[in-house]
């Protein structure tokens, strides 16, 4: 920042000399063509020339200086230089408290610079880091694409990710429309590598779209949250978990029964939601050839061995109650005459009208009148 404040110091005078001399010679000699005669002064008066030249060409010249153009968006965009994360803290001092954490992907804005210390915006974290830590300038944009991280973005309403390239190998889970995922690796005939929450796997090119985005780093309430929410995750996949691809192949029903296995909803919809496009029949059953909302909700269930009744009245009884704040994917969502299994995520997935078969749409799009729990 120094010399650059000192290089403005410099070149003003000449930019000022440069442009303005020109410029009043020749807003002098248009005035002389004007009136006739000769005069080594414009007759509007030199000041009236010097404030014009100014306005127009010397603002514009200091402007031009002004913008960076060597390093262009690099100036003020690093990238970290850690093996693992360094500590961002309060004060440019090793013995401040740190208030995030920058990691060996991330990237960060420059707010300041201070004598070995640089003081970032990366995320939501803000603080000093060391100077060693960060690649900046010329070296940040050798390096940029090393950081890029790419994204897809779900264009489908409901997209499957297999455990392979092709519609041949096994649904793993899916995702909906507007979802963005980390892609995790090259394609491989135009099938994406993704990483959907916990669960890795494939998903068609056709249906995403591909951006590249950046990591950032994380603030120190932000780290204690995410380590939370991953020891909860890792608990209830270690203490739940059940054989997805058997039930869904109707081979084992294990665990479906179990009233705490949100796991065996999850196996529930990723079934259910292979119908989604096919056509809605009044008093239908038939998950392919058509269905009513009571007749799907009955023969998704009947696809892992439970028995529902055939009438959304009928249904209003069966299981036990739940909330609507403590519904979780695979319960039972009744409404006055309508019928759909709750998704997650404030959707349903249902057979809807004759114009939209099988789809989806907003758990709360009417009064509901109860929600109900079987597994």
């Amino acid at each position: 920042m120094r010399t650059t404040h000192k290089r403005q110091n410099w070149i003003l005078p000449a930019i000022v000399g440069a442009v303005m001399i020109p410029g009043s010679a020749m807003t002098a000699q248009a005035a002389e063509e004007e009136h006739g005669t000769s005069s080594p002064l414009p007759i509007a008066g030199i000041e009236s020339v010097l404030e014009e030249c100014y306005e127009v060409n010397v603002k514009e010249n200091i402007d031009l200086y002004l913008v960076p153009t060597e390093q262009g968006e690099y100036v003020n965009r690093a990238f970290s230089n850690t093996s693992d994360f360094t500590y961002i803290r309060s004060a440019p001092d090793e013995t401040s408290d740190w208030t995030g954490k920058l990691y060996s992907d991330s990237t960060a804005t420059v707010l300041e610079y201070s004598d070995g210390w640089i003081k970032i915006q990366s995320g939501n974290a803000v603080g000093y880091v060391p100077d060693s830590a960060l690649y900046t300038g010329d070296e940040a944009q050798r390096r940029a694409e090393e950081y890029e991280k790419p994204e897809a973005t779900v264009l489908a309403q409901v997209l499957n990710v297999r455990s392979g390239q092709g519609t041949d190998t096994a649904i793993l889970t899916q995702v909906t429309f507007g979802q963005q995922y980390e892609v995790t690796g090259d394609a491989v005939d135009n099938w994406y590598p993704v990483k959907a929450g916990a669960t890795d796997g494939w998903v068609s090119g056709e249906y995403i779209e591909i951006s590249t985005d950046y990591s950032y780093g994380e603030t120190r309430e932000e780290e204690s949250r995410r380590i939370a929410e991953e020891t909860a995750a890792v608990t209830v996949s270690s203490t739940e978990a059940i054989d997805t691809e058997a039930v869904l192949a109707g081979k084992v029903t294990s665990g479906v029964g179990n009233t705490e296995n949100a796991t065996g909803g999850q196996a529930v919809i990723d079934f259910a939601c292979q119908f989604i496009g096919n056509p809605y029949v009044w008093g239908g059953t038939s998950l392919t050839n058509g269905a009513d909302c009571s007749g799907f909700v009955q023969a998704v269930y009947a696809n892992f061995g439970i028995s529902l009744p055939r009438t959304t009245w009928d249904m209003v009884g069966v299981g036990y109650e739940v909330s609507y704040d403590e519904a979780l994917p695979g319960d039972i969502v009744l409404y006055d005459g309508h019928v759909g299994l709750y998704m997650g995520d404030g959707n349903i997935v249902n057979a809807m009208n004759e114009t939209d078969g099988i789809g989806i749409c907003s758990a709360q799009y009417a009064p509901i009148v109860t929600i109900r729990r079987v597994l």
